[in-house]
This record gives C-alpha cells, structure tokens and sequence, in this order.
C-alpha cells in the first residue's frame, strides 16, 4: 500500500466502514508518469465532483482517505486526478482498479434523484394519461438511459427512467405516477396499430 500523507495517517487510526460510504467509482488506468491517475466515476454527471477534496481508496480490503492535491474533468466517462502522497508510477499502479468511495453527504443531488429511481422496483405505476399500467418488473441500468420494465397483464412495456417523467412518488403505498412520452405506452400495448387500422 503506499505511504499516506502526514496529515492522513491519524485519521486511520479508526477503522473506517464501507457501508458509512458511497461508492463512486474506481481508478482505471494511469496518467502519465508522475503519480496521476484516470478515474471512472459511475455517476449521472462526472463535472458534479470535480471540486471533491477528498476521498477514499479501498486497497488490499483496507479503506484509506486520501487528499486530493488535483482534480480535473478530461471526458464523459473519466477523470483525472492527483493525490497527495501519490507521487510516483509505482505507488500510482498499486491504486489502479481499486474503488473509490466518498462520504454519503458529498452525492450529488443528481445521483441522489437517481438512487431513488433505480429504488422503484416492485413499485405500482399510475400513467396521467391511462391509469394504472402494472408494475416495475426491474430496473434496466445501461447508464446511458435506464429503462424501468413494467409488466402489464402478458405484455412488457419499457418507460425512461428520467425525473422528467416522474410526478410524485408516494413510498408508503409504493406508487408512482408517472406522465409517459405521449404514444408511448400505446405503441406496448398494441393500441396505436388498432387505432391505425381502423382510421383506414
């Protein structure tokens, strides 16, 4: 493991837990040759933590805080980050592939509305427009646009799982009212091409 920081090694006297923490990503490669390294952060919006200054590294099963000297936002999908006390390729490498965590209060407003999103399985779906629709199946997260599968009677109906979309959440009776993309829910249930069929 490499050497902490001065100002660091006090704060590992007490052990520090992994489910007090968020797990925001993990290290996938270096940067260069002076102890920087390329972060994945698996986040709605990588820029949401580009002012952390700080962080934690779990390495060998240990979790570790660490300091970040820089933090820099290279594309969509990666970060680029200095730690302090990270200085050389050597002690860079042992970090790759480990995960990064950070204190729950640092989430971003963005992945908290998204956590309670992808919580929603199992959940009963009201639709402004046509009422209840059935149940959240599962959860798709491809990332990019995760869907919530609804089955409905024999047939499946795949929805965005956007903000946008969501009027109120009532998790007491574990309900959501949702207002879908207009035609879309029709296009699952087969009533577009009835009503199609009928106008010819």
């Amino acid at each position: 493991m490499p050497a902490l920081p001065l100002r660091l090694k006090c704060t590992t006297i007490m052990a520090i837990k992994k489910e007090d923490l968020h797990p925001l990503g993990y290290f996938s490669k270096l940067h260069g040759y002076k102890g920087e390294l390329t972060a994945a952060f698996q986040t709605v919006d990588q820029a949401d933590y580009t002012d952390l200054e700080s962080l934690y590294v779990e390495s060998k099963g240990v979790i570790v805080p660490y300091f970040i000297e820089s933090i820099e936002h290279k594309t969509n999908s990666s970060i680029k980050i200095k730690l302090e006390g990270i200085d050389t390729e050597a002690a860079a490498r042992a970090l790759v592939k480990c995960p990064i965590f950070i204190d729950k209060e640092q989430v971003s407003q963005g992945d908290e509305e998204q956590m309670e999103l992808m919580s929603m399985e199992g959940y009963s779906v009201v639709d402004m427009t046509h009422g209840p629709i059935g149940a959240i199946e599962r959860i798709e997260d491809n990332k990019l646009n995760p869907l919530m599968v609804i089955r409905y009677e024999d047939k499946e109906i795949l929805l965005p799982l956007h903000p946008d979309f969501i009027e109120k959440m009532d998790h007491k009776k574990r309900i959501v009212h949702i207002a879908a993309p207009e035609g879309l829910i029709d296009f699952y249930l087969g009533e577009q091409d009835a009503a199609d069929e009928e106008e010819e």
